[in-house]
């Protein structure tokens, strides 16, 4: 997997904006476009401009930015889905990251995001009106394998360095009733702009153990 992918700005993709991926249940469509976006023998490569985050702070609520871009589909009731990530940081807070919305107050991101240290790391944040954000453990190198699950009203985040063998790293509940919607989003909070790769997606649909993907 390469960062060095040709990555087309918006206003040249006028004429087709939405990228077409297999596998999934439903078109896919945009909440905040991005910089550009690509799509390389299967794999989405989106970037992101300066100063872009999607966050609500929890001591306040008065830094509620929602500009990151994100790519979303409507998924079914109960699913998994899971891809690998790629991401090109540059500053702290950078990251590619799995979304799953609900409404504008309920939603949350998994991403693997840039530390202070210049390291990535794995890092889930769970928005419940104000967010919760939690850091699980720093990743070596610059990819790594993200998973969402949900079974009725149970979700579970989990992370894996090969995509076969995975960690739970979360498990909340949204408070939404009905179906959500999951894609994929990029982000920089305090940069100039970021990329991330996004490949090798798996989608299921229908009853989900959570405890058994492991």
């Amino acid at each position: 997997m390469t960062l060095l992918a040709c990555i087309v700005p918006m206003a040249a993709q006028a004429q087709n904006p939405l990228p077409q991926l297999a596998g999934l249940p439903a078109p896919l469509t945009w909440q905040n476009e991005p910089a550009g976006w690509s799509i390389d023998n299967g794999a989405l490569t989106l970037a992101t401009g300066k100063k872009t985050d999607w966050f609500v702070w929890p001591g306040s609520g008065d830094y509620r930015p929602d500009s990151a871009p994100r790519l979303l589909f409507r998924a079914d009731e109960d699913f998994s889905f899971s891809t690998r990530v790629d991401v090109a940081a540059h500053s702290i807070y950078d990251a590619g990251c799995l979304a799953l919305y609900g409404t504008a107050s309920r939603w949350a991101k998994f991403c693997l995001e840039a530390q202070a240290d210049g390291g990535l790391a794995i890092v889930a944040v769970v928005t419940r009106d104000l967010s919760d954000d939690a850091t699980a453990y720093p990743v070596a190198g610059t990819s790594t394998y993200l998973k969402v699950a949900k079974d009725k009203q149970g979700i579970f985040f989990y992370a894996s360095a090969d995509g076969r063998k995975w960690n739970i790293v979360r498990k909340f509940n949204l408070g939404t009733s009905g179906r959500l919607s999951a894609g994929f989003s990029v982000q920089s909070p305090e940069g100039n702009g970021a990329r991330a790769v996004f490949s090798d997606f798996h989608y299921v649909t229908g009853k989900i153990d959570l405890w058994k993907l492991q």
